[in-house]
């Protein structure tokens, strides 16, 4: 567990996020490296997840959520998107649970947020899965159920 924790923390991005493979991209990186950070045992003031804190809540949009657009697989740095999608945002908020004892005002929006995506048809339809970066990604129909489930699930078992 040593060896995957400290191969986490050498392949953070200077911004604080992690690259993710299998989402898109940076917001589902990030997500994966602090709830498993977080099952491992770091602490939540460890520097590196504290940066990783720092960016997710910077790149919250107004709407409450998050969104980042398929570019970034392409590019290789974040890109947003002008509108949150329902996966990445339950993937940051799950991400902010995770580390926070307490909800914070970044959590709390994302819930509302999470809510009021599950009525909007691009939030739920925009893909979020990569498949081949820059010419192939998925939307997943199941994404729009079981990632906001997740998330509001640990919301609530952990702060309810």
């Amino acid at each position: 567990m040593q060896h995957a924790i400290q191969w986490l923390l050498d392949n953070q991005e200077a911004d604080g996020s992690w690259y993710g493979r299998w989402g898109i991209c940076y917001i589902y990186g990030t997500w994966a490296a602090l709830t498993g950070l977080m099952a491992a045992g770091v602490n939540s003031e460890h520097p590196a997840v504290q940066e990783a804190v720092r960016w997710l809540t910077s790149i919250q949009l107004e709407d409450g959520g998050w969104g980042e657009s398929c570019r970034s697989d392409q590019v290789k740095t974040f890109v947003a998107l002008p509108k949150s999608t329902i996966s990445q945002t339950a993937w940051a908020v799950d991400a902010l649970t995770a580390v926070h004892e307490n909800p914070t005002s970044a959590i709390d929006r994302g819930v509302h947020a999470l809510i009021k995506l599950n009525q909007d048809d691009w939030a739920l339809t925009y893909p979020t899965g990569g498949g081949l970066p820059g010419s192939f990604y998925v939307y997943y129909h199941s994404y729009r159920y079981f990632w906001p489930l997740l998330a509001l699930s640990h919301y609530r078992n952990k702060y309810l």
